[in-house]
């Protein structure tokens, strides 16, 4: 029997954030609907996986995400400074990257600079020049990852390993894709979900 696959999940914590409300919430919803535990998150793939024949070695959980600073937005510097501790308890790695705040602020809203950057280069690093891992499932529907995807779906036609997933809250559509290639996609639906979410509000 072939031993299990050294499994690393790479989540995009503001897209999976992102896509958890549009699949399942309303734009009114409390800001904390759509937050999920990665940990939960991860042992559901895997669970997952397990199921489909696929035995996994869960090494490492590693989330990107962005994060207000405490000049410009203290409160919620403070609400995401609970979360990252949270993640940290439950043996996540976390890649924090300070928001992007435009001069116009707050009438043009931050944004996140480098999350899927850093998010792709991990991954290509990771499988081919660390050779980390024998399996990466990306959270994400961010098409800015596709090439490296393409990467590592190269390295495995030619080679075998290492091999990639990703994942799709299932009412939704635009899940990523390599062209020419039958890349596992994670399907996951409103019960998987609900395992999953983390209800906890950050504010408080």
């Amino acid at each position: 029997m072939a031993p299990p696959l050294r499994t690393h999940i790479f989540i995009d914590g503001q897209n999976l954030y992102r896509d958890a409300r549009d699949a399942f919430h309303t734009k009114t919803d409390p800001s904390s609907f759509g937050q999920v535990d990665p940990r939960k998150y991860a042992q559901l793939i895997v669970a997952k996986n397990a199921a489909n024949g696929v035995a996994c070695d869960l090494q490492e959980i590693r989330l990107y995400t962005g994060f207000p600073t405490n000049e410009r937005e203290p409160k919620a510097y403070a609400a995401h400074m609970k979360q990252r501790a949270f993640w940290l308890r439950n043996d996540v790695t976390v890649f924090p990257r300070p928001l992007q705040y435009p001069r116009e602020y707050p009438k043009k809203p931050q944004r996140e600079k480098g999350v899927d950057v850093e998010l792709a280069v991990d991954v290509v690093t990771c499988g081919l020049l660390d050779k980390t891992y024998d399996l990466a499932v990306v959270a994400s529907t961010d098409t800015d990852l596709v090439p490296a995807l393409t990467v590592i779906c190269r390295k495995q036609r030619a080679w075998g390993s290492p091999r990639v997933q990703v994942t799709i809250w299932a009412p939704l559509s635009k899940r990523l894709r390599v062209e020419n290639w039958n890349m596992w996609c994670h399907h996951l639906d409103e019960a998987d979900y609900e395992s999953v979410r983390d209800r906890t509000n950050y504010t408080l």
